[in-house]
């Protein structure tokens, strides 16, 4: 379902491009080859598509069911084994422990379920960031929200323990200290002289809610290991688990008792873990109330299904193919991985994706910033030039055999593409579309297409060579380079230079986020003369949502109020 793209600095890992159930649609500029799709809208429109209503418009009770393209086996979306958009889709209702939510351009806004203040200032030339909770914030266990809360994040996600398998430890490490204030629900924190933290909104803030955990994740066996289940105690929000049927992959939630904020509308909410191609059927079926029709076929097949309407607003995310430099395979090859770069033409690969949905857009250049933020720039390295891709390898000592695939040793360069969505057409040709520029440049690029519902596990396991997925992509780039790009566990593509890593350690983080990006800008420039990840596209997406559905839908950044979301009077809907 992948409800739209978070502003926390740490940026979630999404499913292949297609096999995406989103709920974010399209809004864009003219092109990409004209069919039978949507109008063309604007490119980086920021506007949202939400059907806005107030509270006292709808019906009390009713039941919200989502598709996501998988569940678990992590449910910890602060480890690395549990940081997928699905997992955060999923979790969202029953956990909304943020110290800041935000609107739809990014801006932060202090969330006032949990906290009563938050301010940055400088102390004796050290930053000091003052935090005051909402008394009556508490976990589902009862254990309050206190600056315990935020000491114990603080130690886990520094990265001074290595057995954790932290997502990022951006921030978390340039921390000090972290001591209570005048009382327990006031926490102190001091960073290191010298590591004032910015955007330092970011620090235990997530823009889907899931910004801070329960002190009692307090040990490398419960960080990594102890989420193969879900555990509602340590969560907080306005809806709480109902049931999690595991063999069915389906998660129920119903409104929490335990809640002290606004109370929700609806009466429960149901996530299904389904293959994408099962999901246009689900949804004419009433079995989900929203679904992804994001290519021409997927189009064609749910236009005009009964009681729906389409909402578009623009994608958040940059999906692209990510190599693993650490797997036993020629992926491990720098030679090799510049020669795929230089051999993908990324705008046919784009007008296949975009295919009769009247869609243009800036080919991205960057993981950090949407092409069309004022902080974006375009960080390739190389450009396609499948020639050119030859010579790279020809100068790695690969020839040509009589075959027309290049070979080292006697060994045929061959590299495997993973991709996930079983059965999908769109899948098909993109894989297809790279297959057959790989081949015309030499290289046999073998391909792997798995179930949606194998991302998290694949991913947990890095058991791929190259593999097409995504990032969503948040509103400033400052900690997107530490990351993606520094040498270690953070780095799903395992590249990484002492170099990248020594201006990582030396990014500029000021408070002007211009001077920021910069600095983040030209990290990413030399970390992609490494050529781990090779963005594609931004993309359309298209969604068709049960009538009368409110205050959910295409949201950029905005953070979802789910305590206001519900169907109409009147509406039609289980």
């Amino acid at each position: 379902m992948n409800m739209g793209s978070k502003a926390f600095a740490s940026r979630t890992m999404k499913v292949s491009a297609v096999a995406l159930a989103s709920a974010l649609a399209l809004s864009a500029c003219g092109g990409g080859g004209k069919g039978s799709g949507p109008e063309a809208g604007k490119e980086g429109s920021t506007k949202t598509a939400t059907n806005p209503q107030d509270v006292s418009k709808l019906e009390k009770g009713g039941t919200l069911q989502l598709a996501v393209s998988g569940i678990g086996p992590d449910f910890n979306r602060f480890s690395a084994n549990g940081n997928s958009a699905d997992t955060a889709d999923m979790l969202s209702p029953m956990y909304q422990a943020s110290v800041f939510n935000y609107k739809a351009d990014g801006t932060p806004v202090l969330n006032k379920d949990f906290m009563e203040d938050a301010k940055s200032e400088t102390k004796n030339g050290q930053q000091v960031i003052k935090y005051t909770f909402n008394p009556k914030a508490k976990w589902n266990d009862g254990t309050p929200f206190d600056y315990k809360t935020l000491k114990n994040m603080a130690e886990v996600l520094s990265g001074k323990n290595p057995e954790y398998a932290v997502v990022t430890t951006a921030g978390y490490e340039d921390i000090e200290k972290v001591e209570q204030g005048s009382k327990p629900n006031e926490a102190i924190v001091t960073m290191k002289k010298g590591h004032d933290f910015y955007p330092w909104e970011d620090l235990f803030s997530d823009g889907s809610g899931e910004g801070m955990f329960h002190p009692a994740i307090n040990s490398p066996e419960i960080f990594n290991k102890g989420f193969s289940k879900l555990h509602p105690e340590w969560m907080a929000g306005p809806y709480k688990l109902e049931k999690y049927d595991e063999a069915a992959k389906n998660v129920s939630m119903v409104p929490n008792d335990k809640w002290w904020g606004e109370k929700p509308i609806l009466n429960k909410i149901i996530f299904r873990a389904m293959e994408s191609t099962a999901t246009i059927a689900a949804f004419k079926n009433g079995e989900v109330d929203t679904v992804n029709v994001a290519n021409e076929s997927r189009y064609k097949q749910a236009k005009g299904a009964a009681n729906s309407e389409e909402r578009r607003g623009q994608r958040l995310s940059v999906f692209g193919v990510v190599f693993n430099a650490k797997s036993d395979s020629p992926a491990k090859d720098l030679a090799v991985r510049k020669a795929i770069w230089q051999a993908t033409d990324r705008k046919a690969m784009r007008d296949v994706r975009f295919k009769g949905l009247n869609w243009d857009e800036t080919q991205p250049g960057s993981w950090m910033s949407m092409p069309f933020s004022p902080l974006y720039e375009d960080n390739m390295p190389v450009k396609y030039n499948a020639e050119e891709a030859g010579k790279t390898l020809e100068a790695a000592g690969y020839k040509k055999g009589s075959d027309g695939f290049y070979a080292k040793n006697g060994k045929k360069l061959t590299v495997t593409l993973t991709d996930f969505g079983q059965g999908d057409p769109m899948t098909a040709a993109l894989d297809q579309t790279l297959q057959a520029q790989m081949k015309a440049a030499g290289i046999d690029m073998k391909l792997d297409v798995r179930g949606d519902n194998q991302f998290n596990d694949t991913m947990g396991k890095k058991n791929f060579q190259m593999i097409f997925m995504g990032y969503t992509v948040g509103s400033d780039p400052t900690s997107a380079p530490k990351q993606y790009y520094k040498s270690g566990g953070e780095n799903i593509s395992g590249t990484g230079t002492a170099e990248v890593d020594k201006m990582i350690k030396e990014q500029k983080l000021v408070p002007d986020a211009k001077e920021r990006a910069k600095s983040a800008n030209a990290i990413e420039k030399k970390a992609m003369e490494q050529y781990g990840m090779l963005p594609m596209w931004n993309g359309p997406i298209i969604g068709l949502y049960r009538k009368g559905l409110a205050n959910f839908g295409p949201h950029l950044y905005e953070s979802i109020d789910w305590t206001k979301v519900g169907f109409e009077q009147g509406s039609t809907h289980k």
